[in-house]
């Protein structure tokens, strides 16, 4: 066989003639021919793209990674947090007591996560009631702020309630309780602040 011979032989058993001769399967080399034209698409996409991101999106992507970084916090700091977070909000909210609409508008975006309880009122849910009926049966007259970890029905450890006894002083010097802000802070979002923070 001479050399020009052999070119035609090679070539045309690259394009899957003479398969049966040679042992070589047509449709593998389709494959691999689609896979190597696939691969070199992607290539120009991502040259023609320039590969470069805008700042939001830098942005963006290194707040996903900072979410999705492992960081190690006790219960203390959880703790902690909720009642930075629990007093940061209620400040807010003793801010707003001058305009009505404002402090609407703060609670309705947040309903659910801030309630404001008043003794012998039905919207309480259990929890909230058991610590109203607690800060009714404390006759000290400390009545404090206070942070619960609350378990959600499988019984992990998900979210903290802090509750702000709102009192009102009587004629005789004793304090008569009007009422307690209720703030529902979710666990997750507590590790991750105080991860923001570290």
């Amino acid at each position: 066989m001479g050399k020009s011979t052999e070119k035609i032989v090679k070539r045309n058993l690259t394009r899957g003639y003479f398969s049966e001769f040679a042992g070589v399967k047509p449709m593998g080399l389709m494959i691999q021919t689609r896979l190597n034209t696939t691969v070199l698409i992607v290539l120009f996409i991502f040259a023609g793209c320039g590969g470069s991101l805008s700042d939001e999106q830098r942005k963006q992507m290194k707040e996903k990674m900072e979410m999705n970084k492992i960081v190690r916090v006790t219960e203390v700091e959880i703790t902690e947090a909720a009642f930075a977070e629990g007093r940061e909000i209620i400040k807010a909210i003793e801010d707003f007591k001058g305009d009505s609409a404002k402090l609407d508008s703060f609670l309705r975006i947040n309903v659910g996560r801030v309630r404001f309880i008043q003794p012998g009122r039905s919207n309480a849910r259990a929890l909230e009631q058991q610590l109203v009926d607690a800060y009714l049966a404390d006759e000290s007259g400390l009545q404090q702020d206070n942070v619960q970890k609350v378990r959600n029905d499988q019984g992990d450890f998900d979210s903290l309630l802090y509750t702000k006894p709102v009192t009102k002083k009587m004629p005789d010097g004793s304090e008569q309780l009007e009422g307690v802000w209720n703030i529902w802070l979710p666990k997750k979002e507590l590790v991750l602040e105080i991860g923001r923070n570290r």
